[in-house]
């Protein structure tokens, strides 16, 4: 439903280009980025959906909204096989390994990290892309390394680094892609739970998810069902933390840390008073509405979890793991 719901209406026909000459342009100067995937139908193949974004900002918080939010006049378009990426046409594409990978749990200050990353100079966010979640859901054999070339291959062109802001379901796939990216430093990003589930209340996160992703048989509670899905985020990421193949990252220390902590070192990039002061204004703003200042919520979380009977047993039978994944998560600093 990805391309028929979201991209048809918004390509213009006349406007749709060789796959041949898509392709060869894409080498070229990497102006054409992956937007849509359209899994196999009868004796069609897999295709991706390309469309010319070479003067996108990509400063949304989610890589669509790019297409979708800056969609001035026609853009040209193809469509090639998936297998394009991997056989023939591509085949000679560069492979570099993107910059890095951001995994987070829900309501953490992701899109924090992504707004602050992206005032860093080099560095181009490419945030939640549908495309890849697409590919990550899709039983077919896709290749993932190649997709994710491609990303690097346009931030190439926009001279920078790739980095990927993942969907939280996507740390379960972080056994694929953390390999298919080039194994590159990759942050996991998670949030006292109580704090994280007292936000999440009033929504089924459940039933927001891909149904591949979603917890099997259902749950009555919500809240429950929301404690569960964390529960599962926060397993995940401690296991990729004790193997050394992510550096978590506590909400209340993710400013300092993006800033003036370990993190550039570790991302490999450099803050210097300019960006410095950017990123820190950045992180006065709220995330979702950057025209909006941030405003401190803890006492209103904490008033959830007190009143909410599900909410406050999770926090508590949660804490040993949270506990447990700040032990991973560097040098403390203001917790």
């Amino acid at each position: 439903m990805y391309w028929k719901e979201r991209l048809a209406d918004m390509l213009d026909r006349a406007r749709q280009i060789d796959a041949v000459e898509g392709l060869d342009r894409l080498q070229r100067n990497g102006g054409f980025l992956p937007v849509g995937y359209v899994p196999a139908e009868s004796t069609i193949p897999p295709r991706v959906v390309w469309v010319d974004l070479a003067d996108s900002r990509l400063d949304r918080p989610f890589f669509l909204g790019e297409l979708l939010a800056e969609h001035r006049g026609p853009r040209e378009w193809f469509v090639a096989p998936a297998t394009s990426l991997r056989h023939g046409l591509l085949d000679g594409l560069f492979k570099r390994p993107i910059a890095g990978l951001v995994f987070h749990v829900a309501r953490c200050g992701s899109t924090l990290a992504r707004r602050m990353l992206g005032a860093v100079p080099g560095r181009v966010i490419f945030s939640e892309p549908g495309v890849l979640n697409a590919m990550l859901l899709s039983d077919e054999r896709v290749p993932l390394d190649q997709l994710l070339s491609c990303l690097e291959l346009a931030a190439a062109g926009r001279k920078g680094r790739a980095v990927v802001k993942c969907t939280s379901w996507n740390l379960f796939h972080a056994d694929r892609l953390l390999p298919a990216s080039g194994s590159p430093p990759a942050i996991f990003i998670h949030r006292d739970p109580g704090e994280v589930l007292a936000s999440l209340h009033g929504l089924d996160w459940n039933e927001r998810l891909p149904e591949a992703a979603r917890q099997s048989g259902g749950v009555a509670d919500p809240d429950e069902g929301n404690a569960m899905y964390l529960e599962r985020l926060m397993k995940q990421g401690l296991r990729l933390a004790e193997s050394g193949r992510v550096r978590c990252v506590a909400y209340p220390d993710l400013v300092h840390r993006l800033v003036d902590g370990d993190l550039p070192v570790f991302l490999g990039y450099e803050v210097d008073e300019a960006t410095r002061r950017c990123m820190l204004d950045m992180a006065g703003e709220y995330s979702k509405d950057p025209r909006r200042r941030h405003r401190p919520d803890g006492a209103a979380k904490a008033a959830i979890v007190a009143q909410v009977p599900a909410i406050r047993r999770a926090a508590e039978r949660l804490k040993p793991l949270h506990e447990a994944l700040l032990r991973h998560a560097g040098p403390p600093h203001d917790r």
